[in-house]
């Protein structure tokens, strides 16, 4: 079981608080953060697609990608656990995609197995990497069965 999560930024911008979710996470399943960097264009579909382009390269065909979106699932934790499990089962690696200043790529968003939402609201990356890891901890726990998640 293994869990990628990529990110367009900085490798350094990984605060204390999620560092502590990544060690809580890796008791579970192998679990890394990756920077990819920005595209750094002022055209969005060009900054979308070699963003698109960067990250779609890392992934393998077998991998489960689970993708960030506003238009995506509003999904409940012990949802979240559910696909997790099933992806793990099926795949082996779950990689999670949190897109950039413009979003994802629609090529992306199509080879997507999940596309979820935290919301309808903007998130700055950190925020957004933070709630993500919060997530993938209680999922872990839930399919673990550990009392973490209350109900």
């Amino acid at each position: 079981m293994k869990i990628k999560i990529y990110y367009f930024g900085k490798a350094n911008e990984i605060s204390d608080w999620e560092q502590t979710h990544l060690q809580r996470i890796g008791f579970r399943c192998s679990v890394e953060t990756i920077a990819l960097s920005q595209a750094g264009l002022k055209d969005k579909t060009l900054n979308l697609e070699k963003e698109g382009q960067a990250l779609l390269k890392k992934i393998d065909p077998q991998d489960f990608l689970m993708v960030l979106d506003e238009r995506g699932k509003n999904l409940e934790s012990v949802q979240i656990a559910e696909k997790f499990s099933g992806a793990f089962e099926t795949h082996g690696t779950i990689c999670i995609a949190i897109g950039g200043a413009f979003g994802l790529d629609p090529l992306v968003l199509e080879r997507a197995n999940l596309k979820i939402s935290f919301g309808k609201a903007v998130w700055t990356r950190n925020l957004v990497r933070l709630m993500l890891l919060e997530q993938v901890y209680r999922a872990l726990e839930i399919n673990a069965g550990s009392n973490f998640h209350k109900v």
